[in-house]
Protein backbone atom coordinates (compact mmCIF):
# COMPACT_ATOMS: atom_id res chain seq x y z
CA UNK A 1 0.00 0.00 0.00
CA UNK A 2 2.73 2.38 0.49
CA UNK A 3 4.28 1.61 -2.48
CA UNK A 4 1.07 2.78 -4.48
CA UNK A 5 0.92 5.85 -2.59
CA UNK A 6 4.80 6.49 -3.30
CA UNK A 7 3.23 6.21 -7.02
CA UNK A 8 0.31 7.98 -6.71
CA UNK A 9 1.94 10.67 -5.22
CA UNK A 10 4.97 10.97 -7.10
CA UNK A 11 7.76 10.35 -4.68
CA UNK A 12 11.10 11.39 -5.54
CA UNK A 13 12.75 7.88 -5.35
CA UNK A 14 14.94 6.16 -8.09
CA UNK A 15 11.90 3.03 -7.59
CA UNK A 16 8.77 5.50 -8.43
CA UNK A 17 10.73 6.48 -11.46
CA UNK A 18 11.93 3.20 -12.78
CA UNK A 19 8.25 2.03 -12.43
CA UNK A 20 6.54 4.50 -14.58
CA UNK A 21 8.81 4.07 -16.78
CA UNK A 22 9.52 0.38 -17.52
CA UNK A 23 6.14 -1.10 -15.95
CA UNK A 24 3.65 1.92 -16.25
CA UNK A 25 4.94 2.88 -19.67
CA UNK A 26 2.19 6.08 -19.85
CA UNK A 27 -0.99 3.63 -18.50
CA UNK A 28 -2.86 4.49 -15.27
CA UNK A 29 -1.91 2.39 -12.81
CA UNK A 30 -5.11 1.33 -12.87
CA UNK A 31 -4.81 0.07 -16.52
CA UNK A 32 -1.85 -2.10 -15.88
CA UNK A 33 -3.05 -6.23 -16.21
CA UNK A 34 -1.60 -8.66 -14.54
CA UNK A 35 1.20 -10.43 -16.36
CA UNK A 36 3.21 -13.60 -15.57
CA UNK A 37 6.87 -11.75 -15.98
CA UNK A 38 5.97 -9.34 -13.72
CA UNK A 39 7.76 -9.18 -9.99
CA UNK A 40 6.86 -10.50 -7.02
CA UNK A 41 6.39 -7.19 -5.74
CA UNK A 42 4.12 -6.17 -8.51
CA UNK A 43 2.36 -9.02 -8.29
CA UNK A 44 1.16 -7.85 -4.53
CA UNK A 45 0.55 -4.30 -5.57
CA UNK A 46 -1.60 -5.57 -7.95
CA UNK A 47 -3.45 -7.66 -5.83
CA UNK A 48 -3.94 -5.04 -3.47
CA UNK A 49 -5.51 -2.20 -5.92
CA UNK A 50 -9.31 -3.29 -4.62
CA UNK A 51 -8.29 -2.15 -0.87
CA UNK A 52 -6.67 0.76 -1.40
CA UNK A 53 -9.25 2.33 -4.31
CA UNK A 54 -11.83 2.15 -1.28
CA UNK A 55 -9.67 3.90 0.48
CA UNK A 56 -8.50 6.87 -1.54
CA UNK A 57 -10.02 9.76 -1.38
CA UNK A 58 -10.42 11.97 -4.97
CA UNK A 59 -10.71 15.92 -5.21
CA UNK A 60 -11.89 16.64 -8.65
CA UNK A 61 -10.22 19.90 -9.62
CA UNK A 62 -8.63 21.73 -12.57
CA UNK A 63 -5.65 19.25 -13.54
CA UNK A 64 -7.76 16.57 -14.32
CA UNK A 65 -4.99 14.59 -15.17
CA UNK A 66 -6.74 10.90 -13.97
CA UNK A 67 -7.82 8.50 -15.95
CA UNK A 68 -11.38 9.32 -16.85
CA UNK A 69 -12.83 5.46 -17.38
CA UNK A 70 -9.85 3.46 -15.60
CA UNK A 71 -9.32 5.80 -12.15
CA UNK A 72 -11.31 4.80 -9.07
CA UNK A 73 -12.30 8.75 -8.55
CA UNK A 74 -15.86 7.72 -8.88
CA UNK A 75 -17.85 6.55 -5.37
CA UNK A 76 -13.90 4.58 -5.41
CA UNK A 77 -15.09 2.36 -8.14
CA UNK A 78 -13.44 3.00 -12.09
CA UNK A 79 -16.27 3.75 -14.30
CA UNK A 80 -14.93 0.82 -17.18
CA UNK A 81 -16.03 -1.32 -14.51
CA UNK A 82 -19.54 0.30 -14.01
CA UNK A 83 -20.58 0.41 -17.65
CA UNK A 84 -18.43 -1.22 -19.58
CA UNK A 85 -17.05 -1.26 -22.74
CA UNK A 86 -20.10 -0.33 -25.14
CA UNK A 87 -20.72 2.66 -23.12
CA UNK A 88 -17.30 3.67 -23.74
CA UNK A 89 -17.50 3.30 -27.26
CA UNK A 90 -20.87 4.94 -27.65
CA UNK A 91 -19.54 7.95 -25.60
CA UNK A 92 -17.05 8.69 -28.82
CA UNK A 93 -14.25 9.29 -25.80
CA UNK A 94 -10.63 7.41 -26.07
CA UNK A 95 -10.13 4.39 -23.67
CA UNK A 96 -7.33 6.83 -22.62
CA UNK A 97 -8.63 9.94 -22.49
CA UNK A 98 -8.31 11.96 -18.72
CA UNK A 99 -11.61 13.41 -16.86
CA UNK A 100 -10.18 16.81 -19.05
CA UNK A 101 -12.52 15.66 -21.63
CA UNK A 102 -15.85 15.77 -19.21
CA UNK A 103 -14.65 18.81 -17.69
CA UNK A 104 -14.99 22.38 -19.74
CA UNK A 105 -15.00 26.12 -17.99
CA UNK A 106 -14.41 24.25 -14.22
CA UNK A 107 -18.24 22.48 -15.10
CA UNK A 108 -19.42 18.79 -15.83
CA UNK A 109 -19.59 18.21 -19.64
CA UNK A 110 -20.38 14.76 -20.03
CA UNK A 111 -21.60 13.19 -23.36
CA UNK A 112 -25.75 14.07 -23.89
CA UNK A 113 -26.38 11.08 -26.14
CA UNK A 114 -25.42 8.35 -23.95
CA UNK A 115 -28.09 7.22 -21.45
CA UNK A 116 -25.99 5.61 -19.60
CA UNK A 117 -23.88 8.13 -18.36
CA UNK A 118 -26.80 10.43 -17.07
CA UNK A 119 -27.14 8.97 -13.81
CA UNK A 120 -22.76 9.14 -13.36
CA UNK A 121 -23.39 12.67 -14.54
CA UNK A 122 -26.39 13.58 -11.80
CA UNK A 123 -24.18 12.16 -9.73
CA UNK A 124 -21.29 14.67 -10.35
CA UNK A 125 -22.76 17.40 -10.59
CA UNK A 126 -22.77 18.19 -6.52
CA UNK A 127 -18.98 17.85 -7.10
CA UNK A 128 -17.10 20.85 -6.65
CA UNK A 129 -14.38 21.76 -9.10
CA UNK A 130 -11.02 23.62 -7.66
CA UNK A 131 -7.98 24.54 -8.67
CA UNK A 132 -5.55 21.36 -8.68
CA UNK A 133 -6.16 17.09 -8.38
CA UNK A 134 -5.59 16.20 -5.07
CA UNK A 135 -5.46 12.34 -3.83
CA UNK A 136 -6.13 11.64 0.48
CA UNK A 137 -5.66 8.47 2.42
CA UNK A 138 -9.30 7.96 3.95
CA UNK A 139 -10.06 11.29 3.87
CA UNK A 140 -9.76 14.85 1.71
CA UNK A 141 -5.63 15.89 1.42
CA UNK A 142 -5.14 12.81 4.22
CA UNK A 143 -1.48 11.52 4.26
CA UNK A 144 -0.77 8.03 4.24
CA UNK A 145 -0.64 6.36 7.71
CA UNK A 146 0.99 2.48 8.07
CA UNK A 147 -1.86 2.26 11.06
CA UNK A 148 -4.46 3.38 8.69
CA UNK A 149 -3.39 0.88 5.63
CA UNK A 150 -2.84 -1.68 8.42
CA UNK A 151 -6.57 -1.31 10.31
CA UNK A 152 -7.88 -1.51 6.49
CA UNK A 153 -6.56 -4.81 5.97
CA UNK A 154 -8.07 -6.66 8.93
CA UNK A 155 -11.18 -7.78 10.71
CA UNK A 156 -12.30 -4.96 13.66
CA UNK A 157 -13.35 -7.06 16.39
CA UNK A 158 -15.01 -5.85 19.74
CA UNK A 159 -12.06 -4.37 22.36
CA UNK A 160 -11.66 -6.74 25.10
CA UNK A 161 -12.07 -5.36 28.76
CA UNK A 162 -8.06 -6.63 29.29
CA UNK A 163 -6.64 -5.20 26.46
CA UNK A 164 -5.14 -2.31 28.37
CA UNK A 165 -3.53 -4.60 30.67
CA UNK A 166 -1.89 -6.45 28.08
CA UNK A 167 -0.75 -3.40 25.35
CA UNK A 168 0.36 -0.02 27.18
CA UNK A 169 3.31 2.32 26.63
CA UNK A 170 6.53 1.15 28.19
CA UNK A 171 5.37 -2.86 27.99
CA UNK A 172 8.15 -5.32 27.10
CA UNK A 173 7.07 -6.83 24.10
CA UNK A 174 7.35 -10.71 24.46
CA UNK A 175 5.85 -10.09 27.97
CA UNK A 176 2.71 -8.55 26.79
CA UNK A 177 2.81 -11.45 24.06
CA UNK A 178 2.84 -14.22 26.97
CA UNK A 179 0.20 -12.65 29.05
CA UNK A 180 -1.96 -11.95 25.96
CA UNK A 181 -1.45 -15.94 25.47
CA UNK A 182 -2.76 -16.11 29.11
CA UNK A 183 -5.20 -14.28 28.39
CA UNK A 184 -7.14 -16.27 25.76
CA UNK A 185 -6.04 -19.55 27.73
CA UNK A 186 -3.70 -20.38 24.32
CA UNK A 187 -0.63 -21.76 26.29
CA UNK A 188 -0.28 -25.84 25.15
CA UNK A 189 -0.40 -27.33 28.44
CA UNK A 190 -0.07 -30.92 29.76
CA UNK A 191 -3.62 -30.96 30.40
CA UNK A 192 -4.42 -30.01 26.92
CA UNK A 193 -1.94 -31.95 24.80
CA UNK A 194 -2.77 -35.31 27.13
CA UNK A 195 -6.34 -34.65 25.81
CA UNK A 196 -4.88 -35.38 22.36
CA UNK A 197 -2.83 -38.08 22.99
CA UNK A 198 0.63 -35.95 22.67
CA UNK A 199 1.82 -36.74 25.87
CA UNK A 200 1.43 -39.29 28.38
CA UNK A 201 1.14 -37.34 31.67
CA UNK A 202 -0.48 -34.04 32.50
CA UNK A 203 1.19 -33.93 35.83
CA UNK A 204 3.22 -30.09 36.86
CA UNK A 205 6.43 -30.24 35.56
CA UNK A 206 7.28 -28.37 38.76
CA UNK A 207 6.49 -31.34 40.87
CA UNK A 208 3.45 -30.38 43.20
CA UNK A 209 1.73 -33.82 41.61
CA UNK A 210 -1.80 -31.60 40.47
CA UNK A 211 -2.66 -31.54 36.87
CA UNK A 212 -1.13 -28.94 34.33
CA UNK A 213 -3.56 -26.01 33.51
CA UNK A 214 -3.49 -22.42 32.57
CA UNK A 215 -5.25 -21.77 36.06
CA UNK A 216 -3.20 -24.17 37.93
CA UNK A 217 -0.08 -22.70 36.33
CA UNK A 218 -0.72 -18.88 37.16
CA UNK A 219 -0.65 -19.08 40.13
CA UNK A 220 -2.09 -22.20 42.38
CA UNK A 221 0.79 -24.06 41.88
CA UNK A 222 3.03 -24.03 44.63
CA UNK A 223 6.28 -22.65 42.80
CA UNK A 224 4.60 -19.90 40.35
CA UNK A 225 2.40 -18.79 43.57
CA UNK A 226 5.49 -17.88 45.46
CA UNK A 227 6.81 -15.86 42.79
CA UNK A 228 3.55 -14.42 41.71
CA UNK A 229 3.04 -13.71 45.74
CA UNK A 230 6.83 -11.78 46.06
CA UNK A 231 5.86 -9.68 42.96
CA UNK A 232 2.83 -8.32 44.85
CA UNK A 233 4.81 -7.61 47.67
CA UNK A 234 7.28 -5.43 45.86
CA UNK A 235 4.17 -3.75 44.51
CA UNK A 236 2.55 -3.24 48.31
CA UNK A 237 -0.39 -5.41 47.06
CA UNK A 238 -2.47 -7.54 49.67
CA UNK A 239 -3.03 -11.37 48.71
CA UNK A 240 -5.60 -12.59 46.76
CA UNK A 241 -8.27 -14.47 48.13
CA UNK A 242 -7.79 -17.47 45.52
CA UNK A 243 -4.70 -18.14 43.31
CA UNK A 244 -5.99 -19.54 39.82
CA UNK A 245 -5.89 -17.71 36.55
CA UNK A 246 -9.38 -16.62 36.46
CA UNK A 247 -9.13 -14.64 39.69
CA UNK A 248 -5.89 -13.32 38.91
CA UNK A 249 -7.63 -12.02 35.91
CA UNK A 250 -10.24 -10.22 37.72
CA UNK A 251 -7.77 -8.62 40.23
CA UNK A 252 -6.00 -7.15 37.51
CA UNK A 253 -9.22 -5.74 35.89
CA UNK A 254 -10.14 -3.62 39.07
CA UNK A 255 -6.60 -3.02 40.48
CA UNK A 256 -4.20 -2.51 37.56
CA UNK A 257 -5.54 -0.17 34.80
CA UNK A 258 -4.35 3.37 35.20
CA UNK A 259 -1.81 6.27 34.05
CA UNK A 260 -0.09 6.21 37.82
CA UNK A 261 3.14 4.81 38.43
CA UNK A 262 1.71 2.10 40.96
CA UNK A 263 -0.81 0.98 38.40
CA UNK A 264 1.73 0.43 35.86
CA UNK A 265 4.26 -1.55 37.93
CA UNK A 266 1.77 -4.13 38.64
CA UNK A 267 0.93 -4.68 34.89
CA UNK A 268 4.60 -5.10 34.32
CA UNK A 269 5.16 -6.85 37.32
CA UNK A 270 1.87 -9.33 36.67
CA UNK A 271 3.30 -9.63 32.70
CA UNK A 272 6.87 -10.15 33.89
CA UNK A 273 5.78 -12.86 36.07
CA UNK A 274 3.58 -15.11 33.51
CA UNK A 275 6.52 -14.74 31.03
CA UNK A 276 8.78 -16.26 33.34
CA UNK A 277 6.87 -18.20 34.98
CA UNK A 278 6.08 -20.04 31.58
CA UNK A 279 9.69 -19.74 30.21
CA UNK A 280 10.72 -21.66 33.67
CA UNK A 281 8.04 -24.61 32.77
CA UNK A 282 9.25 -24.34 29.10
CA UNK A 283 12.93 -24.86 30.94
CA UNK A 284 12.09 -28.06 32.74
CA UNK A 285 10.25 -29.61 29.93
CA UNK A 286 12.19 -29.49 27.39
CA UNK A 287 15.70 -28.50 28.84
CA UNK A 288 15.72 -30.47 32.18
CA UNK A 289 16.83 -27.72 33.76
CA UNK A 290 15.54 -25.97 36.77
CA UNK A 291 15.68 -23.09 38.63
CA UNK A 292 14.89 -22.26 42.11
CA UNK A 293 11.56 -19.29 42.79
CA UNK A 294 14.52 -16.64 44.25
CA UNK A 295 16.24 -17.44 41.02
CA UNK A 296 12.60 -16.83 38.41
CA UNK A 297 12.49 -13.70 40.54
CA UNK A 298 15.92 -12.04 39.95
CA UNK A 299 15.09 -12.65 36.29
CA UNK A 300 11.75 -10.47 36.91
CA UNK A 301 13.15 -7.59 39.08
CA UNK A 302 15.54 -6.26 36.90
CA UNK A 303 12.96 -6.80 33.76
CA UNK A 304 10.64 -4.83 35.32
CA UNK A 305 13.26 -1.74 37.03
CA UNK A 306 14.90 -1.55 34.10
CA UNK A 307 11.93 -0.56 31.91
CA UNK A 308 10.29 1.44 34.46
CA UNK A 309 13.47 3.78 34.89
CA UNK A 310 14.07 4.06 31.21
CA UNK A 311 10.37 4.63 29.98
CA UNK A 312 8.78 6.07 33.32
CA UNK A 313 8.91 9.94 35.08
CA UNK A 314 7.40 9.80 38.61
CA UNK A 315 6.80 12.46 41.20
CA UNK A 316 8.54 11.56 44.70
CA UNK A 317 5.65 10.59 47.08
CA UNK A 318 5.68 8.18 49.69
CA UNK A 319 3.46 5.24 48.01
CA UNK A 320 6.38 6.00 44.58
CA UNK A 321 9.01 5.60 46.75
CA UNK A 322 8.05 1.98 48.54
CA UNK A 323 8.13 0.34 45.19
CA UNK A 324 10.75 2.02 44.22
CA UNK A 325 12.75 1.23 46.85
CA UNK A 326 11.06 -2.59 46.65
CA UNK A 327 11.68 -2.75 42.95
CA UNK A 328 15.54 -1.45 43.39
CA UNK A 329 15.05 0.72 40.72
CA UNK A 330 17.36 3.69 39.86
CA UNK A 331 16.70 7.18 41.63
CA UNK A 332 16.73 9.05 38.18
CA UNK A 333 13.07 8.02 37.85
CA UNK A 334 12.24 10.85 40.63
CA UNK A 335 12.42 13.92 38.82
CA UNK A 336 10.50 17.16 38.01
CA UNK A 337 6.88 15.51 36.39
CA UNK A 338 4.30 18.96 36.24
CA UNK A 339 0.96 17.14 36.41
CA UNK A 340 2.28 13.84 35.02
CA UNK A 341 2.12 12.01 38.40
CA UNK A 342 3.41 9.03 36.94
CA UNK A 343 2.44 8.79 33.20
CA UNK A 344 4.90 7.01 30.68
CA UNK A 345 6.99 9.50 28.77
CA UNK A 346 7.15 7.73 25.50
CA UNK A 347 9.99 8.02 23.84
CA UNK A 348 12.14 10.42 25.70
CA UNK A 349 14.32 7.73 27.36
CA UNK A 350 14.59 4.85 25.53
Amino acid sequence: MRLIWDIFTDRLSLWVRWCKEEILKGLSFWQLQWKQSLSVTWKHILKRRTSVAAILVYSILCNFTWSLWHDPWFQNFPLFELIGNRVIYNSGLPRDTTLSEVIQDSRWDWPAHVSQLRDIAAACSDSQIGQRDAIGWRRVGGAFSFKLAWESTRLAGPLVPWGKIVWFSGAIPRHAFCLWLTFHKAHFTLDKLHRLGIVQSNLCPFGCGQQESVDHHFFQCPFTKSIWSRVLHLNNCPFPAAWNWENTATWALDHSIGNHFHLWMRRSGLAASVYHCWRERNNIIFRQSAASPSVVLARITPDVARKAAMCMSITDTPNNRSIVDNWEIEESIFRPCSGLGGVPIGNERR
